[in-house]
């Protein structure tokens, strides 16, 4: 299963945990990105299940306010610009399209960018209507210093009111890349999920699919289901429902005529992370005699435990994992700082326990439990305590 520590490690890891903090990561830019995008998968997809209340584990541009008409018919675009229809329906409020871009810009900062170079770039749009049952909001545009931006941000938390960008955060998740040519087969894809779930599940992943005018239907395909979805003007959205790994596009059909040279994955073309994924929660674990619950906690990706840690609790720590990816779970104990390996778990949708030689006694306050997976594997980890 992995390196197991002994009791002397633990303790002088204990006494190392509070000597300091980390310094600060140098790619602000790419935390912020990655933290958002975790807190997105997260959000709907992680829950912590406490069992007992003494634990805390924490495993464009322009100022109108109005709504965006719809754009039906042909329109001229710059060169620069892709000459596909705006698919804007009026269903998000410009000064929230708006907040897209002003989000966009900050990244765009954060990596370089002066602000002075995009406060006056013009913005083409593509995309920029809720999604997911009106849950979600999604955005595509195009700018004038060369970069294509699409990203999504869950409705309640842009369609209120609410900044943009505060204190270097934001609710956008968006992915900035080269402008792409229009070149047949081309075509921009983005994953994006509600909040709703019907008990004991995640949200259902949602794919959102821009190609050329000209492609009347996209088929997709993922683990265990396939598709074929209507386009309108080069455009699909569709619910794929549970899934256990990413969607691939196999078709954009022009006259019955797949027009695709080559299957990829929904996604923005040059992001990796746009790929990832809402998938499916990893099933339950039956219980285990002897084996005293401490919290559960289902997801996707990396997580922590950071905080209380588990302070009332007094035996071997003992850890049980249900998880599914192409990726094993590698599991660790301590802080943000100090991290002790634990072990690794094949994520082949079996019950595995991994029982350390961590003994947990009550005033251990600084640890927890953190979990490094894949964006593509999901997991249930149950924690607890055996004698």
């Amino acid at each position: 299963m992995g390196v197991v520590p002994d009791e002397v490690a633990v303790r002088q890891l204990f006494d190392q945990l509070t000597a300091g903090q980390p310094d600060a990561p140098p790619d602000r830019h790419g935390r912020i990105k990655r933290r958002v995008r975790r807190h997105r998968l997260a959000q709907v997809a992680g829950t912590l299940a406490v069992m007992a209340a003494a634990i805390a584990l924490a495993v464009g541009v322009g100022t109108n306010v109005g709504t965006v008409p719809p754009v039906t018919g042909h329109r001229a675009v710059p060169a620069w610009a892709l000459p596909w229809p705006d698919h804007r329906d009026g269903s998000v409020p410009r000064r929230v399209l708006n907040g897209a871009v002003t989000a966009w810009r900050q990244e765009a900062a954060l990596k370089g960018f002066p602000l002075g170079a995009t406060s006056k770039a013009e913005a083409i749009w593509y995309v920029g209507q809720k999604v997911a049952n009106g849950e979600a909001v999604v955005v595509v545009f195009e700018t004038a210093v060369g970069r294509l931006v699409a990203g999504w941000a869950t409705a309640s938390e842009v369609m209120h009111g609410q900044s943009a960008w505060s204190r270097g955060t934001s609710p956008w998740v968006l992915d900035d890349v080269p402008a792409p040519r229009p070149t047949r087969g081309l075509f921009i894809g983005l994953n994006t999920h509600g909040t709703s779930a019907q008990p004991g599940r995640n949200p259902d992943n949602w794919i959102v699919v821009l190609a050329a005018p000209d492609v009347q239907s996209v088929g997709w395909a993922v683990v265990g289901r396939a598709g074929m979805t209507p386009a309108v003007r080069g455009l699909v959205v569709a619910d794929t429902g549970q899934i256990a790994g990413r969607v691939k596009v196999t078709q954009l059909n022009v006259h019955r005529r797949n027009t695709l040279r080559h299957p990829g994955y929904v996604g923005v073309p040059g992001s990796r992370d746009s790929q990832v994924p809402q998938l499916a929660r990893a099933a339950g674990l039956p219980p285990r005699h002897g084996f005293r619950v401490a919290a559960e906690l289902t997801g996707q990706g990396n997580s922590g435990a950071f905080g209380g840690g588990l302070p009332t609790y007094r035996g071997r720590l003992a850890i049980r994992v249900r998880c599914f990816g192409p990726s094993p779970l590698r599991l660790a104990f301590g802080t943000g700082a100090r991290q002790l390996r634990l072990g690794t778990i094949r994520c082949d949708n079996a019950v595995h326990e991994l029982t350390t030689q961590v003994q947990l006694r009550p005033g251990d306050r600084h640890a927890g439990v953190f979990i490094h997976a894949s964006g593509l594997t999901s997991y249930r980890v149950v924690i607890g305590t055996v004698r």
